[in-house]
């Protein structure tokens, strides 16, 4: 019974002491409101003293461990141990918040070269060489060894600078140092030392220094300094306060008695905790509330316990690594050492055809990273440095590299499991990788894009591709094929390599599929294989697949692109149900066209998008010296004008285009369909935009054409013509303000009118502006015109002054072509539209409705509305997908059924809040008042409208296209 009671006291200490450090690393992680205000509390005070008493415990551990522990050779299998639940409690903290950085990963990974939980490998290396410290140690008084240590930590902490290195104790040196001091004791008989009235007072003191100090600094340091730099500086592992009062609590437990016994495994991950800042940050996980962190401390003093319990029992029990390791009493350290070098080289002798096989695959990876750049610089916006592939690729994307490499030894794997063939499995691997890097540069090159997985899949067209390959090549081709061939049956007749067995064969088999399977779930935002891959470093970047395949690598990327389920099918979604639906809009078209006389095609349209516009002016928390829109504020009174919602906040252009020129909004896709462009017009056999409507149509973008493959799709959408940089229609007129590395709009709108009237007849212009693009630099000299008020820092302030100053020039060269295109004799229209605001508000809610407004008009010039053309009443909120059924209203247009039913969509359904993603589901409204709508309080005839347009966009886009066969897309007259 009194065992029992004394085992139950000796654990109540060891996890009250547990307690008090966890809990003190956590408040220091969570840095609540009273440690950054330079303000006494009673808090303050408390957590100092409860800080000093943490690292005099981790001390007194350390010397406990030097004291108890028996330390031999078998000690490394303890720090395998440590690593593995190290990696797995990394697992268990990115499962509970889903995130990490690709540096936590290096420190799991790597902890001796990253220095991960330095206090743990000093405590073991002591341990390690424990018989041979001893036998030094004994050579020693014991007052000569005390001396040096009352040297060593007291200079530090007298003069406050670091004079040997040591920090605040969280390193190797310091461990090793305390764990040999509980070793020095152990060669002595604590209990029979003789204790005077000197003995009593230095212990004595050294309590009340260590205390003092504790409580003092605070108050000192913001008297001396003004605040709390160095409130805590004796409150450090390395403070001779707080070594002294660990051996003091050492000293006084061995006289006393009190026999705390630390199990090694327990003392071990106290000391794994302490050091390892990712486990207390993760678990700190942004809450500050006392409360809470102390009821996490106890949950994880509870999980070390059990964990340290269990390791206890394995290590008992488990001796395979020991025999794997050759871990036996016998051996030295330094004789074991030499022994696993001699193994390690035997190894890398018999398994010389495996390496070299993992050299040739991640050589590779490497390929596939640089030749995705056709002139091998680096991935960068304008504004960057250019810097070789090369470099960047091994020294900045190395992580990305790792990642390639283990997606190409998965192939390997997976073929070795089914062939059992060594030879065979690599040089096939290597034939699959190298014609995929060399596909995937070759299209790099000519369109800017990588290969999709839409496009493997088309095996219809292969006989086709085959076709017009060259018979040279297609000879040369089957040449090298039949040389592969003899060479695997050569080598593997004459260098045969080992057999797997059926267990590795089924593991390797298994792997490959589950981790090329999880592909399938990249971009469900939420999943796990989501957040690891973005939290690693994957970025699929739809928006520009060129940039993602230099930033990510090729087999990654094209991972990427294969989660793309564009929307959720409709049990309702059937051909009877498409043709009722192309049946019912063709009445309504016929309704409409009625009492409109002009047709689409023989107007001059152009859909405008300027590049981040939107008023600053209008947000709650900025105020502006000067109106940077006084003229598009001013066409905006006398025109069709409003507010467009945009599906975007700092980014996301390509998706405002795709809703203007489809009338499809991207709200009814499914989340992992990021960018329309790049995820959903690959998969569609045809798409129908305005600008089919016309016999002649060009977009102009005054900037590079392979962002969000512009390329691509502006052909598949049918423009005859794409101006961008370095295109064959070249970009004339090219101007830029100040030091903007961006043409100017001037630049966008003198092209235009080159394009309006090179053409006499009707047509489409597709024009997406640059200037204002990100970032907002001080390129301007009329920045200081447009001060700002407002809660934000100066450098923010700075910045919204730049914008301001670059859409003020915008403002200005809008009115000018405004001017410009009223003097033409023929029907022009303009849907000018800001696509979104830029990112550089930091107090604006992402969500909130003034996030997303961004300004439009539609502006017909003085011939087209002598010729019909009207404005219409003012139209506070618009969609994207508006823009369409406004201008064949506004040109007094005849519409197709298609068309019709997004004029009723415009006129009765409210405004689709098009950013707030959901498969469609639940979808949200706003009023004309800029109230949230939710879809149950739609009326019967708008829900009807709404799923009706549902229903059109899963045809069109995932469904069979059975509308392309109606005459939904027809002009009824």
């Amino acid at each position: 019974m009194n065992n029992l009671i004394k085992k139950l006291c000796n654990a109540l200490k060891v996890y009250v002491a547990m307690i008090i450090v966890t809990f003190s690393l956590l408040i220091a992680q969570a840095n609540p409101a009273f440690l950054q205000d330079n303000l006494f509390s009673k808090r303050l005070f408390a957590y100092s003293l409860l800080n000093n008493f943490s690292n005099v415990i981790i001390g007194a551990l350390l010397i406990l461990m030097g004291y108890q522990i028996k330390g031999n050779i078998k000690f490394i299998k303890n720090y395998v141990y440590i690593y593995i639940v190290n990696l797995l409690i990394f697992i268990g903290l990115f499962w509970w918040t889903r995130s990490f950085t690709i540096s936590n990963l290096y420190d799991v990974v790597l902890p001796i070269t990253r220095n991960t939980y330095p206090v743990v490998l000093g405590a073991i290396s002591a341990l390690l060489i424990k018989d041979k410290l001893k036998n030094w140690f004994k050579k020693c008084r014991l007052s000569a060894i005390l001396g040096g240590y009352a040297i060593l930590f007291a200079l530090p902490s007298i003069f406050n600078k670091d004079i040997l290195g040591l920090g605040n104790g969280n390193n190797i040196v310091t461990a090793f140092l305390l764990v040999a001091l509980g070793i020095v004791c152990s060669n002595v008989e604590i209990d029979k030392l003789h204790v005077n009235k000197k003995v009593i007072t230095l212990i004595s003191m050294s309590v009340i220094l260590n205390v003092v100090l504790a409580l003092s600094m605070p108050y000192i340091s913001l008297k001396v300094h003004g605040d709390f730099s160095t409130a805590y500086r004796f409150n450090v592992l390395t403070s001779i306060s707080v070594v002294a009062m660990s051996i003091v609590i050492f000293i006084v437990g061995q006289r006393l008695k009190i026999n705390v016994k630390i199990p090694e495994y327990m003392g071990l991950l106290v000391l794994l905790v302490y050091s390892n800042d990712f486990i207390i940050e993760k678990i700190v996980n942004s809450n500050t509330s006392l409360k809470i962190l102390l009821f996490k401390s106890c949950i994880v003093t509870i999980i070390i316990a059990f964990l340290g319990w269990l390791l206890a029992r394995i290590g008992e029990r488990e001796h395979i690594l020991e025999k794997k390791l050759s871990l036996n009493d016998e051996k030295t350290i330094v004789s074991w050492i030499s022994e696993t070098i001699v193994k390690m080289i035997t190894y890398i002798k018999n398994h010389k055809h495996n390496l070299v096989n993992i050299v040739i695959l991640y050589i590779l990876a490497y390929c596939s990273f640089i030749f995705m750049s056709p002139h091998f610089t680096s991935p960068h916006m304008d504004g960057e440095s250019y810097t070789s592939i090369f470099f960047y690729t091994f020294f900045i994307k190395q992580n990305m590299l790792l990642l390639n490499f283990l997606l190409y030894y998965l192939i390997y794997k997976f073929i070795y499991g089914i062939t059992n063939k060594f030879w065979l499995s690599s040089i096939i691997t290597y034939v699959i990788t190298a014609v995929a890097i060399a596909a995937d540069a070759i299209k790099i090159y000519y369109r800017s894009e990588p290969i999709f997985p839409t496009e493997v899949t088309m095996v219809s067209a292969y006989g086709d591709i085959l076709s017009m390959v060259p018979k040279p090549i297609l000879w040369i081709t089957i040449v090298v094929l039949t040389i592969l061939i003899v060479f695997i049956i050569f080598c593997e007749t004459k260098v045969p390599q080992r057999k797997l067995n059926w267990k590795s064969r089924l593991l390797s088999i298994l792997v490959a599929i589950v981790v090329f399977g999880s592909s399938t779930r990249i971009n469900h935002w939420n999943s796990i294989v989501s957040k690891w891959l973005s939290s690693y470093g994957n970025d699929p970047a739809f928006w520009n697949q060129e940039w993602g395949v230099q930033q990510n690598g090729a087999l990654q990327q094209f991972l990427n692109n294969i989660d793309t389920n564009i929307m959720e099918s409709s049990e309702s979604y059937s051909r009877k149900k498409v043709n009722k639906i192309a049946e019912k809009y063709e009445r309504q078209a016929r309704k409409i066209n009625k009492d409109r006389s002009n047709n689409l095609s023989t107007q001059t349209i152009v859909f405008n998008l300027s590049e981040s516009l939107a008023n600053p002016n209008r947000l709650k928390g900025v105020e502006l010296s000067k109106n940077p829109l006084l003229n598009i504020d001013n066409i905006k009174k006398n025109t069709t004008s409003g507010l467009m919602i945009s599906s975007g906040l700092g980014g996301g252009t390509a998706n405002m285009e795709y809703m203007t020129l489809t009338g499809l909004p991207v709200s009814n896709f499914s989340p992992t369909i990021a960018t329309p462009y790049t995820q959903v017009v690959p998969n569609s056999s045809q798409t129908l935009t305005i600008n089919n409507y016309f016999k002649k149509s060009t977009a102009i973008h005054p900037y590079r054409g392979s962002f969000y493959s512009r390329e691509v799709v502006y052909k598949k959408f049918g423009f005859q013509r794409f101006m961008y940089l370095g295109s064959k229609y070249k970009i004339n007129h090219k101007i830029k303000i100040g030091t903007n590395p961006y043409l100017s709009d001037e630049t966008a709108y003198q092209n235009t009118l080159d394009v309006i009237n090179g053409y006499k007849n009707g047509q489409f212009i597709n024009l997406v502006t640059m200037q204002n693009h990100m970032p907002y630099s001080d390129y301007y000299d009329n920045s200081g015109d447009y001060q700002v008020n407002g809660d934000m820092d100066d450098s923010e302030k700075n910045t919204i002054s730049n914008y301001s100053a670059g859409i003020s020039y915008t403002d200005r060269a809008v009115q000018k072509f405004i001017e410009q295109i009223d003097k033409i004799n023929k029907p022009i229209t303009v849907v000018f539209y800001g696509d979104h605001l830029p990112g550089i508000y930091s107090n604006i809610d992402g969500n909130s409705l003034e996030a997303r407004e961004t300004d439009y008009f539609i502006y017909s010039n003085k011939y087209a509305r002598q010729h019909g053309a009207k404005n219409l009443k003012h139209v506070k909120y618009v969609l994207p997908i508006d823009f369409i059924a406004l201008t064949a209203e506004q040109t007094n247009s005849k519409v197709s059924p298609y068309y019709a039913l997004l004029t009723e969509i415009q006129k009765e359904l409210p405004t689709i809040k098009v950013y707030a993603y959901n498969n469609g589901k639940n979808p949200v409204f706003v009023d004309k008042k800029g109230k949230t709508i939710k879809y149950k309080q739609l009326t019967r005839k708008q829900k009807r409208l709404y799923n009706d347009l549902k229903l059109v966009q899963y045809d069109l886009t995932a469904g069979n296209q059975y509308l392309y066969k109606t005459k939904f897309f027809n002009v009824t007259k």
